[in-house]
């Protein structure tokens, strides 16, 4: 097995984030995080000691970990080598000792477009995990561009509609997991297309459809925003899906800038950034298919995780305060089953 290269990660500076602290804001009720990484692609490391302490001070209680390719195996069947990534986090979460369930939740990967052949994948996913595994997932995001895309790294066109890819959907709705799925902005339709595929299938949609701002799409933000909202008005229809509103500031969405500046932006500018996105999706979802996911530490490079609640909160306010506490727990807990 070939070693693998570990992907670049945008440093984390500490002391400006600190500049940026905020308190609190109302309602103060249970927050559970439902899309969070722990790695060692930065220095230091982000494992569930760093996400503890960012997790107390926002007042999450419990979190979703989602692959990230971190601990894979470097020896044995390439298929299983996304097995030590599970191992990896369930030690993880299994050493915490505060009050914060770090990890409550596992969602792994396997190359679903192994067919029927990725079922012993699952296997040892779900051996490895134990009852934190909830299910895996599949990174759809194809765009021709070089830049906005992910080119050789990344897969082809076409793969939600690939019959060996829907094969191994189908072990994985048979055993009763989730799939988390990540696609652009210009592959919502073929999104919705799948989701119609599997009704019964529960499909975590990630990064708030992934509406792309880099490359071509840098230059064409109103265009990006209306295609997407088309989009997600499509996916919306399909009940079996759930987005997650975060992934803000990940460099190939950018709707909160990581820009150099004197100190971080505050709760109020985040919304403000956030707001159309946010809004365009409420109303796509409601408040029972919808739930916040820091997508920590990627977007610890711009926001302070206490200020993203802070400003998702601003944003969910209209839900009411027992809206607010689907979005912010009760729908996570349900979908991953925590």
């Amino acid at each position: 097995m070939a070693e693998r290269k570990k992907p670049h990660v945008h440093p984390v500076d500490e002391v400006w984030l600190a500049l940026g602290a905020e308190q609190p804001i109302a309602p103060s009720i249970d927050i559970v995080d439902s899309h969070i990484h722990l790695w060692d692609f930065s220095n230091p490391p982000y494992y569930f000691d760093s996400y503890e302490r960012d997790a107390a001070s926002a007042g999450v209680v419990a979190s979703v970990y989602v692959d990230c390719t971190m601990g894979y195996r470097e020896s044995g069947p390439e298929e299983l080598a996304p097995v030590g990534e599970v191992e990896f986090v369930r030690a993880q979460a299994e050493a915490v000792r505060g009050p914060v369930n770090v990890a409550a939740g596992i969602i792994g990967w396997a190359d679903l477009s192994l067919g029927e052949d990725v079922m012993p994948v699952l296997e040892a996913l779900e051996q490895a995990g134990g009852s934190r595994f909830k299910g895996v997932r599949s990174r759809a995001t194809y765009d021709p561009d070089p830049k906005a895309g992910y080119g050789d790294a990344g897969v082809g066109p076409g793969m939600m509609a690939d019959e060996s890819f829907h094969r191994g959907v189908a072990c994985v709705q048979s055993r009763g997991l989730v799939l988390d799925l990540y696609a652009f902005h210009t592959q919502l339709h073929e999104v919705a297309a799948f989701a119609k595929a599997f009704p019964d299938l529960p499909i975590a949609l990630n990064h708030i459809g992934g509406p792309l701002g880099i490359g071509p799409y840098g230059h064409d933000r109103q265009g990006v925003f209306d295609l997407w909202a088309e989009g997600i008005a499509a996916v919306g229809q399909c009940p079996n899906v759930t987005i997650k509103v975060g992934g803000f500031a990940i460099s190939r969405i950018a709707i909160v800038p990581a820009t150099p500046r004197e100190r971080p932006f505050n709760s109020g500018e985040i919304a403000d950034f956030c707001r159309p996105w946010v809004e365009t999706a409420l109303a796509a979802f409601g408040a029972d298919r919808a739930m916040f996911g820091s997508n920590f530490p990627v977007d610890k490079v711009a926001i302070p995780l206490l200020t993203l609640v802070n400003a998702m909160k601003q944003l969910t306010e209209g839900l009411g305060v027992d809206g607010q506490r689907k979005f912010f727990a009760d729908n996570a807990r349900a979908l991953y089953r925590i």
